[in-house]
């Protein structure tokens, strides 16, 4: 971004719009959600999203963000087929002012409840899981669903996920990369499999591009996969 002053106006304006890309199950190639992607013409949504906390609006930026989303694409009369699957950092979910936020969401757009699976996003550093995790049981109890996302790259994936006991687990794109190569990554794998199977949480592993990958991802177990291979983003359907 040019200056703080665009964040500022991108903010205000609401001046940002959405693109999706499919999560799939492998087994019966059934599409079961859909990531929602923030993007605009002032920068990249990672730059958008620093640049916003380091104004201390991204609480403000997020939760528009999830407001247009909906307004747009989920009205009373339409009912969602599909999950959503929406990042969102930590601290929003702590901000003491999105309990009410997530109340007026379900009053506004009753229909979405259960469709939608915040996206834990760990590139911001918790230092009170606790608080956190109390926060997620009362999402829970609402009927909000949680993914822990890139795991494997944030600073903490292994304690987020016991603690936290998200509904999945999405694998970064390290994993994908040539994993029909890597017995390393294969093993790794493996293991995780086996702790979600025995708790009840989907891996969905993202990243994938080539179809050995796929192959392998199918081969060793993991149930929902997501890439350029299997769909492209684009934007979201008016």
């Amino acid at each position: 971004m040019e200056s703080e002053t665009d964040i500022h106006r991108l903010i205000e304006t609401g001046e940002f719009f959405h693109y999706s890309q499919g999560l799939y199950e492998i087994k019966n190639q059934k599409k079961i959600g859909n990531e929602i992607l923030l993007r605009s013409k002032i920068g990249y949504p990672d730059v958008i999203f620093r640049e916003a906390k380091a104004v201390k609006r991204l609480y403000e930026l997020e939760t528009k963000s999830i407001l247009k989303l909906l307004k747009t694409h989920f009205s009373q009369e339409k009912i969602p087929k599909e999950f959503l699957f929406i990042n969102v950092y930590p601290s929003t979910l702590l901000n003491g002012k999105f309990p009410d936020f997530i109340n007026k969401v379900l009053n506004h757009f009753p229909r979405v409840k259960n469709m939608i699976v915040f996206e834990i996003i760990e590139s911001e550093r918790v230092e009170n899981i606790p608080i956190l995790k109390e926060r997620i049981i009362f999402l829970k109890s609402l009927g909000f669903l949680f993914a822990i996302d890139d795991v494997g790259k944030g600073w903490s994936s292994l304690n987020m996920i016991i603690e936290l006991e998200p509904h999945y687990i999405k694998l970064d794109h390290y994993f994908s990369i040539n994993l029909s190569k890597s017995l390393l990554k294969q093993e790794m794998i493996k293991s995780l499999l086996h702790y979600a199977q025995k708790f009840k949480i989907e891996v969905v592993i993202e990243g994938i591009e080539r179809g050995s990958d796929l192959a392998t991802a199918k081969r060793l177990g993991i149930p929902i996969c997501q890439g350029f291979l299997l769909e492209k983003p684009k934007p979201m359907a008016m």
